[in-house]
């Protein structure tokens, strides 16, 4: 297998990729206003919770509120809190929302629909045309800037409806929509009046006045007690107020991109670090292919490639656990891609380490055979991590490669400088084998000689990439893989085999080497009874909203 296999494998492995971001991305882009679940159809209730981004308790909670607003018939509010709703403009969706499930009375059109979406970070309120006077535009901004947003942005979901739809219901019971700074109803106090005016009885009405209940007393303006000045509410209720951030969201994490990594990093292992050494089975095992030389140096196998996910998962917990922050596709994938950059790094310090320890005392021939296997694959991590460290130890690696290879060697007779000879002036010098090795490029032949005593020293260059194996008659570098002929298929009952043919361009031995098939096992599909578990939907009075309509009254925020 050559360098351009692996490279059409890295596109394949990029395509792969792009098509599942791609299916992905298609899947979002057909996200309408149909596949919201309608609360009235499942259950009677006002809240649309499919992601389950809220609690159940808070669920609960929500549908008691908004079920006592809509009987006393001041307002019908829907809740509606999504993940996604794909490519569509939040603003935009509300509106088409509101209007499908037609929220609201129909001759008061009170209808109210509070929509979150979490991956665009927006929150939004679309109101009916009967309640754009008593709730504008500003209010609910207000609302949602004050009451909302601030837990939003902690992932507490729940604090922030609970105290969305208080605010809401405190605005229709009370005129104010700040429900924590509402003034207390005053005592009628007397000690200061008049023995002759009758007491004054305060009624409280809208926040921050009061008149007096009497209507002919109520002229006087001495007699008149004022509560005090209405106050806007700045921040949330005091009972959520605490700098702690004691919320319990978890940000979502990429199954996707976790399962792509799981299969990226096996390849790249295999691609970086080389093939694993073959053990010899059998009597008359296969012979060893160029290719399949192992890279002695390291390679991390399963155990580095734990270590390697270990990591990357240990990474995307503190930031989805700890620290309450979506980590998506992109995340996961950078994430990824840094602690492989990391490992590299020391897989570069380890290989330095080991060679130094394995090849002192080595000729330069076997330095330059045993560093030329680790360079045929560790070469590609550059092109994958094109970093300065990693580029900086492959090109001092070639550079180590080329003066084992090139510089001079000493005569052995008169240790003298010799010369290299040029690829045709050395061709004299070789046998029919030789050239013959040379032809199949399994091996290339460096011709040394000496001018002084015309000694000639050979050193064969074993082409690391080559499929050829070495002849067992020969010697040489010419044995050739013909192919994997099955004599006998397996069978349920028993195992089958086949022979692998390998034949010699240089000297024409031939030999077959035996292999078994393991046999067929029967697969248990116990026709898996589909116990018909038929989903006996409690078909509780799937009531229905008003059929009101919206004109386009709200207001939008971001978090």
């Amino acid at each position: 297998m050559n360098y351009h296999s692996y490279f059409l494998k890295s596109v394949l492995l990029a395509l792969l990729l792009a098509f599942f971001v791609s299916c992905d991305k298609s899947k979002q882009q057909k996200f309408t206003v149909a596949d919201v679940p309608d609360p009235k159809k499942t259950g009677g209730g006002y809240v649309s919770n499919p992601d389950h981004l809220i609690s159940d308790a808070t669920v609960s909670e929500l549908n008691e509120k908004l079920a006592t607003l809509d009987k006393e018939g001041k307002a019908q509010v829907a809740v509606v809190v999504l993940h996604s709703i794909g490519d569509n403009e939040s603003r935009d969706f509300v509106h088409k929302l509101f209007n499908f499930w037609k929220i609201g009375d129909k001759e008061k059109n009170n209808g109210l629909l509070i929509l979150m979406v979490e991956d665009a970070r927006r929150l939004e309120f679309e109101t009916g045309y009967g309640i754009e006077a008593d709730m504008p535009d500003i209010i609910c901004y207000r609302i949602q800037q004050e009451y909302m947003i601030p837990h939003i942005k902690e992932h507490d979901y729940d604090a922030a409806f609970k105290d969305g739809v208080l605010s809401v219901t405190s605005l229709f019971n009370n005129g104010n929509y700040a429900y924590n700074i509402l003034p207390d109803i005053p005592a009628s106090d007397t000690s200061l009046m008049s023995a002759d005016l009758p007491a004054v009885e305060v009624v409280a009405t809208a926040p921050g006045t009061a008149i007096a209940a009497d209507s002919a007393t109520a002229a006087t303006a001495d007699n008149v007690v004022y509560a005090d000045p209405q106050q806007f509410a700045n921040a949330p209720s005091d009972d959520h107020s605490s700098t702690g951030n004691s919320s319990t969201y978890t940000g979502d994490i990429s199954i996707l991109g976790i399962i792509l990594w799981i299969f990226i990093t096996a390849v790249m292992t295999h691609l970086f670090f080389g093939r694993r050494a073959k053990k010899a089975k059998g009597e008359d095992p296969e012979p060893v292919r160029i290719w399949d030389y192992p890279n002695e140096f390291f390679r991390p196998g399963w155990i580095g490639q734990l270590l390697l996910h270990a990591a990357a998962l240990g990474c995307i917990y503190y930031i989805a656990i700890e620290r309450h922050t979506d980590v998506g596709f992109v995340k996961t994938m950078v994430i990824y891609y840094v602690v492989w950059m990391i490992f590299i790094h020391l897989a570069v310090l380890i290989i330095m380490a080991r060679s130094g320890i394995l090849l002192k005392g080595k000729d330069r021939h076997e330095k330059w055979l045993r560093l030329r296997v680790l360079r045929r694959d560790f070469s590609r991590a550059g092109y994958v991590f094109p970093v300065p460290y990693l580029w900086l130890y492959l090109s001092m690696l070639n550079r180590r490669l080329n003066h084992l290879r090139n510089d001079p060697y000493d005569c052995h007779q008169c240790l003298k400088p010799m010369h290299k000879l040029d690829e045709e002036a050395d061709n004299k010098f070789l046998d029919k084998k030789q050239l013959i090795e040379e032809e199949l490029q399994s091996v290339d032949y460096d011709v040394w000689g000496c001018d002084t005593c015309n000694n000639k020293t050979i050193l064969n260059y074993t082409n690391v990439r080559s499929g050829l194996a070495q002849c067992p008659s020969c010697a040489h570098l010419t044995y050739k893989n013909n192919g994997a002929v099955t004599k006998r298929p397996a069978s349920y009952s028993s195992a089958g085999w086949g022979v692998t043919k390998y034949t010699c361009i240089a000297c024409g031995f031939a030999h077959e080497y035996r292999y078994t098939i393991a046999k067929l096992v029967e697969s248990s599909s116990s026709s898996s009874s589909s116990s018909g578990s038929s989903f006996s939907s409690s078909s509780s009075s799937s009531s229905s909203w008003g059929g009101g309509s919206s004109g386009g009254g709200g207001a939008s925020s971001s978090w």
